[in-house]
Formats: structure tokens, sequence, C-alpha cells
């Protein structure tokens, strides 16, 4: 679907909800993501990169381990370890990255559905850290328009699991057949489909 597209098919919700990385702002997870070649001059391939993520991201961003637990585990199952001034080198290449670009075409959308009447919200796996360090410093235009605002997180809940969509409900104010979920992930659009909602992918800018 195109934004027109997506602009559309929000005509017929009362609120929707957007995610944040991908959706609010550029997403980095390319085969150029600059993690993966530091990583593999501190022997920790691609690969092994990848297990960590899927092992501990969701757990990352649901505010259960920190930054540094993440990587240094990631390391650890790949055989290797990870220095405190590594980690900071880390941080900058993953969690600043997903703060580098923002999406001047989605606060575009938000201020038009908003303009509209629509309730807008943001439900999205983010860390403590990336929170409180980068969201709420450089996003400051996109919660101004916000209605609801569920960070994983701060409730210790993560998609695509079903009480983190819940608990975005509530806070939206609004049934899950009035509420539009925009994410670049399709296994959580799938997952508020499941729940009631209408959802689609969002188109990469």
């Amino acid at each position: 679907m195109t934004l027109a597209d997506i602009e559309k098919a929000c005509a017929s919700v009362e609120g929707v909800v957007f995610d944040f990385g991908g959706v609010i702002s550029e997403s980095p997870l390319t085969d150029e993501w600059a993690v993966y070649p530091y990583c593999e001059k501190l022997g920790v391939d691609r690969a092994a990169v990848d297990r960590g993520w899927a092992r501990y991201r969701n757990i990352f961003d649901g505010g259960l381990i920190s930054f540094a637990e993440y990587y240094e585990r990631t390391f650890a199952d790949a055989g290797a370890k990870v220095t405190p001034e590594q980690i900071e080198d880390l941080w900058e290449l993953d969690s600043v990255s997903w703060a580098r670009v923002l999406r001047g075409d989605t606060l575009e959308l938000m201020r038009r559905l908003k303009s509209a009447g629509k309730k807008i919200g943001v439900l999205s796996n983010m860390s403590n850290e990336f929170y409180e360090r980068l969201y709420v410093v450089r996003c400051a235009e996109y919660r101004a328009l916000l209605d609801a605002e569920v960070i994983s997180s701060l409730y210790k809940l993560y998609k695509p699991e079903e009480p983190i969509y819940r608990l975005a409900e509530n806070k939206m104010g609004l049934a899950p057949g009035q509420l539009m979920f925009l994410d670049d992930t399709e296994a959580n659009v799938v997952a508020a489909r499941s729940f009631g909602w209408h959802s689609e992918v969002y188109p990469k800018s």
C-alpha cells in the first residue's frame, strides 16, 4: 500500500496508532547496518547478531534487560566478550541509528488525520534507555499530536503479545474495530488483526 492508500483506509476508523521504528523513523535495518561490520571486527558474525536480536530484542525493548545486557548476551552466545567502551560504540551504531532520520511524511499524515478528527496514538517496542535519551528529545512534534502513547518498556510488555494491544485500546478509549494500527513488521500487523484491529504494513519512504 502507498501512503495515500493508508490514509484512505484510515477514513473508516476513529483512531490511528503508529509504530515508531520504520514508521515515524527510518529503519536502519539493511544489509549495510553499521552494527554488522563493527561486530564482525570483534569476532561476532552477522548470523550471531541476528540470533541475538531474535532471542533478546523483545525482552530488551520490554524493559527486562539493559542495552549492555542485550549485547553482553549476544556476544556471550557467540563465545565473545564486549567491553564497556564497545557497548558505547554499539549504542551509537544501534540505538542512535533508529532516531537519525525521522519521517516527515508520517508527521504530515498524523497532522492530517488529527485535523480530520481521528485520535492518534503510538504503540512501540522501545527500551527505557532509547525512550529517555532519544525518543522524548527528538520526537516532540510527533508526541504533541498524541492522544495516547504505549511504550513497551514502561509497561514490561511488548508486541506482538496481546496484552500490549489491549493496553493501547484502553489508553485510546476505543474498541478494537475502531482502531487502525500501522507497523512496518508483518508479525505485528497480523497480531493486531487477530485481536480485532484494522492494521496495515506501513510503506517505506
